[in-house]
């Protein structure tokens, strides 16, 4: 070897072994006898593998059913993010059921299907939710361990605040740097746009102060108020799973690329010890096996993870029966529970500028600094959380709070951009029309994951999240548009704002709550379709250690776990739920 190229050799040496090697073939890989094997490279997924392959003698493989992120250039740009979930080889593509009380219609409902899941697919909003809702979490499962006081150093764990590129743009008054972490994998901001519209709002939290606080930092435990949005972003550039776990662990860990498991094998026939993965890559080509020695981790996330279960025989044993599968293991709670926020869009009169911008020149200059408009997110730089009061009137009836507590919020407005109002729609005075995502954050209504008669591991299961089966859930979302609406008709936006276009300013509320009924979709942050139960209970489908009732060799982890969902978008509380996972796994093996 030339002297001169010794050191370079060194370098690709070491980055080599800090970074888990990829195969994109069940063929490719070597004759390796895995101690874990992670089902799913996603969100919760990379977590655990990267955190189990930092003891070297441990042997961890992933499956993954699609391609690397670093296959899709847009994975890397914040400011792409739509441009990524819209592409059909990172989808799975599925499709709700028609939604009885949600306008008869079937909603798409989107997943990632790439590593990093949707980490590497989502709009980069990095919210943790409210400390009631963990403490809830350890109430009902029976686990101080998931309350927040107790799951705190593990979100901080995850993290690592990273400030923007940009010099210009100033951070200071953004967030609270006391209640974050800086040596985590997962990098973090508070990247923004200078927009109009970010003033205002901060004005109205002067004017309306008890419905509209202002709030220095949404991850603070009390996510009440308008504030800045945090994001998944570092230096510019999207962090996720993959780029922040995965490309940091060892060769120990190995990826299996555009491959999908098709069910979870008992190692002995009739056992309930069940700790071989079976995959494929296509419907009709072969299957393959790999035997954990040790235990399987699913974390296919709240869709994938009860499809292969049931698949696999492990679930409600009638259910199974009627699609003609039989039964491993007798879990009631596989593929129950399932719940996803609603949202209905609003759309209002507005004469502030557009925030649409150049993207080839805005391309141009994040491909050569990494900043500019494309830095940040494809959204607006603030967000709204409300939280009702106890005699608003969707709680007039004697309906129960649904929400965990005090310091959670009932209603997130997501402020997504100002551009010229869509065609046909009677937009008024103004020239432009502000796009405001209205949020139920804590829904009543549950639906289920299941499989359909005849169904391949191949075909989409039958998705239904049960959208407004609750009335309560039609009223809280009722609630929030008229929240909205007495924020945009505060004194900051006069001659700004000039009420909703959809739904029209004096809608009555019948009018709006069909209005609600015909257009809400869900949110995309599905949880809890194989929820945590307590110890020996026999409700839930996992115990507080993430292993499966009534099987051995087996865990979940991801946000299929989650009993109820966290009062905002969900990535954060799954990072952190898989750094505890993780300790819990290490802890099993004495490690």
């Amino acid at each position: 070897m030339f002297p001169a190229r010794r050191g370079i050799y060194l370098v690709s040496l070491i980055q080599a072994a800090l970074c888990a090697v990829q195969f994109q073939h069940p063929n490719d890989l070597p004759g390796v006898q895995y101690d874990f094997v992670v089902v799913g490279g996603g969100n919760a997924g990379a977590v655990v593998a990267t955190r189990l392959g930092g003891n070297r003698d441990f042997k961890v493989l992933v499956i993954e059913a699609g391609p690397s992120n670093d296959a899709v250039f847009a994975t890397q740009v914040p400011g792409l993010a739509q441009n990524v979930s819209g592409l059909p080889l990172v989808e799975w593509n599925y499709t709700t059921v028609a939604q009885t009380h949600a306008g008869g219609k079937a909603d798409a409902y989107g997943r990632a299907m790439l590593l990093g899941g949707c980490t590497s697919h989502n709009e980069l909003v990095y919210t943790r939710g409210s400390r009631d809702d963990y403490d809830r979490w350890a109430s009902v499962v029976g686990d101080e361990n998931l309350s927040w006081d107790k799951l705190l150093p593990y979100i901080l764990k995850a993290e690592k605040w990273s400030s923007p590129n940009d010099p210009n743009l100033s951070e200071e008054g953004h967030f609270d740097p006391s209640v974050h972490g800086l040596d985590g994998k997962l990098q973090t901001s508070a990247p923004y746009n200078p927009h109009p519209l970010n003033d205002l709002l901060l004005e109205t939290t002067k004017e309306l102060s008890d419905e509209f606080p202002f709030l220095l930092d949404l991850n603070d435990g009390r996510p009440i108020g308008i504030g800045w949005q945090q994001n998944t972003i570092g230096k510019g550039v999207r962090s996720s799973s993959a780029t922040g776990y995965l490309s940091s662990t060892g060769d120990n860990v190995h990826v299996l690329l555009n491959t999908r498991v098709t069910r979870i094998l008992p190692t002995t026939y009739g056992g309930t010890d069940i700790r071989t993965v079976e995959f494929a890559t296509d419907p009709k080509g072969p299957t393959y096996n790999s035997t954990a020695t040790k235990e399987v981790i699913i974390s296919g996330g709240v869709i994938n993870t009860p499809q292969i279960l049931l698949n696999s025989g492990i679930g409600p044993k009638e259910e199974l029966a009627a699609v003609g599968i039989a039964s491993i293991v007798d879990n009631p709670g596989i593929g129950k529970n399932f719940s996803d926020q609603s949202a209905i869009s609003t759309l209002f009169s507005t004469n502030l500028p557009s925030d649409a911008f150049d993207q080839t020149a805005a391309l141009a200059e994040w491909s050569k600094s990494h900043t500019g408009r494309l830095a940040d997110p494809p959204h607006m730089s603030s967000l709204g959380w409300v939280r009702l009061p106890a005699d608003a009137n969707p709680f007039k009836d004697g309906s129960p709070d649904p929400t965990g507590g005090p310091n959670s919020p009932h209603v997130e407005l997501f402020f997504y951009n100002v551009r010229p109002p869509p065609d046909g729609v009677d937009n008024g005075p103004g020239n432009t029309s502000l796009l405001t995502i209205v949020v139920n954050l804590n829904p009543v209504s549950r639906g289920s994951i299941t499989l359909a008669p005849g169904s391949s591991p191949f075909d989409a299961p039958v998705i239904d999240p049960n959208l407004l089966a609750s009335p309560l859930d039609t009223a809280i979302l009722l609630e929030g548009i008229r929240s909205a609406q007495r924020l945009f008709s505060s004194k900051a936006f006069s001659g700004r704002m000039f009420g909703t276009a959809l739904p029209p300013s004096n809608a009555t509320d019948a009018a709006v709550v069909d209005f609600i009924q015909q257009n809400t979709t869900p949110f995309l942050h599905g949880v809890g379709s194989c929820g945590m139960g307590p110890r020996n209970a026999n409700w839930g489908a996992v115990d507080p250690d993430f292993k499966v009732k009534g099987a051995k060799g087996l865990r979940i982890v991801d946000a299929s776990i989650f009993p109820y969902v966290t009062s905002g978008h969900t990535q954060a509380a799954v990072y952190a739920i898989a750094e505890w996972a993780s300790e819990i796994i290490k802890e099993s093996w004495n490690q």
